[in-house]
């Protein structure tokens, strides 16, 4: 019961936490590590004295004074007045007041937009945002950006380096910061709850705590900018996914789309997606962002809506498929097409769309690769394929699935 009770906390308050922290010290440097140091010692203490009652109030408290000792120690060591600003700070209640008017108050979407400062590249924001506010594992956002993992641990080195240099501030911003940061904030979203939807690494095939805590930040943002494209657009996507959470796993391994019971769908977000995606707004001149959500949204209502598997317009996907690469030319696009192209036209038509696909970092296209071979009775070939997939993939549930398709071959 402790380590699931402590990872929940985690997961839960990560990014709270965070918020709580930055607000009253303003340490980007400090408050990342306490933290850390919070969970380790929770982790060493929870199992032989308990879980507290509050158990995210023990973290905060425990980092809390972690953040004490070294602001006394640099104090020290500086000869400077210890501790002063910070204690101001926190009498005044330990927030910047941006502007007295119109003020973003949910604490992790504060975070977010400091992470998504313009001082900072997009991709190193949504990267640094990721980590920071979401705990989401580095070798997970590495797998996201389709690059290496210590590409990925020093590109949020360096965005953190560069908010405390840059004296980039945690305040209370104004909501009018929101549409220079929305696309910034969109992406970080739809990063996050992928990371939920489909972790690259660990022991579980879904965190549905992480990408149910995504679409909440979603709403929020929508609620400060209704009916803007983008939001509604993503909003529709996670839902349509989020929809399917609990029928994605039985008995811990992995249940593909085709096997699914549909009695498990949530029906009501399916519908709310739909509402969401047939807007008016979404039909009109929209950015290329807005776009690609859109046109995934409705490429996961044709699954949705279907009363099964075989039910699929798989000839409609592939085609919304080409417009969407018309849009978002992304070579994870290129590969989920080419499962739409083997659905639709069979394996030997799927392996051709295959080919000149490049993706490091994951193991998605050679477990692709593996089951169209396999279909099309190529079995040497497919169990090949079907190893390197094994080797690549770090996720326990998709290596079990993995492992037992090449052994049924």
């Amino acid at each position: 019961m402790t380590p699931d009770a402590l990872a929940t906390t985690v997961s839960e308050e990560w990014g709270r936490l965070t918020a709580l922290l930055l607000a009253r010290y303003r340490r980007l440097d400090l408050v990342e590590d306490a933290l850390g140091d919070a969970v380790e010692a929770a982790a060493r203490t929870w199992p032989t004295d308990g879980v507290p009652d509050r158990p995210a109030a023990w973290l905060h408290t425990t980092a809390s004074r972690r953040i004490l000792d070294r602001l006394r120690t640099e104090a020290t060591a500086q000869r400077a007045e210890p501790l002063l600003v910070v204690e101001s700070a926190r009498r005044e209640g330990g927030r910047v007041m941006a502007d007295p008017g119109a003020l973003v108050e949910d604490d992790v979407l504060r975070l977010v937009l400091m992470c998504t400062h313009p001082s900072l590249a997009p991709e190193a924001a949504s990267a640094l945002a990721l980590r920071l506010v979401l705990g989401v594992p580095t070798p997970d956002i590495a797998r996201l950006f389709l690059v290496p993992e210590p590409t990925m641990a020093a590109r949020i080195t360096r965005a953190k380096k560069k908010i405390v240099a840059a004296d980039i501030p945690f305040g209370v911003p104004d909501a009018s910061v929101l549409p220079d940061r929305l696309d910034s904030v969109a992406q970080t979203a739809y990063l996050a709850f992928t990371a939920g939807y489909s972790p690259g690494t660990g022991t579980d095939l879904l965190r549905a705590e992480l990408s149910g805590q995504t679409i909440g930040l979603v709403r929020v943002v929508l609620a400060l900018r209704p009916s803007e494209p983008v939001l509604m657009a993503l909003l529709a996507l996670m839902l349509f996914q989020h929809s399917r959470r609990d029928a994605r796993v039985r008995d811990g391994r992995l249940v593909l789309l085709s096997d699914q019971d549909r009695t498990l769908w949530h029906h009501d977000e399916i519908a709310e997606a739909q509402r969401l995606v047939d807007a008016e707004v979404l039909r009109g001149p929209i950015t290329v962002q807005a776009a690609a959500y859109a046109l995934q949204a409705r490429i996961a209502a044709e699954h949705a809506l279907a009363t099964s598997s075989a039910a699929t317009d798989w000839e409609r996907v592939v085609g919304l498929y080409y417009v969407l690469l018309d849009v978002a030319p992304t070579p994870s696009a290129r590969l989920a097409r080419s499962v739409a192209v083997a659905e639709a036209r069979g394996p030997a038509a799927g392996l051709a769309a295959l080919e000149g696909i490049e993706i490091a970092s994951t193991h998605r296209l050679a477990a692709v690769r593996a089951e169209l071979l396999a279909r099309s009775g190529d079995l040497d070939a497919a169990r090949a394929a079907y190893d390197q997939a094994i080797a690549a993939c770090l996720n326990d549930v998709e290596r079990a699935h993995l492992v037992a398709q090449r052994d049924a071959r």
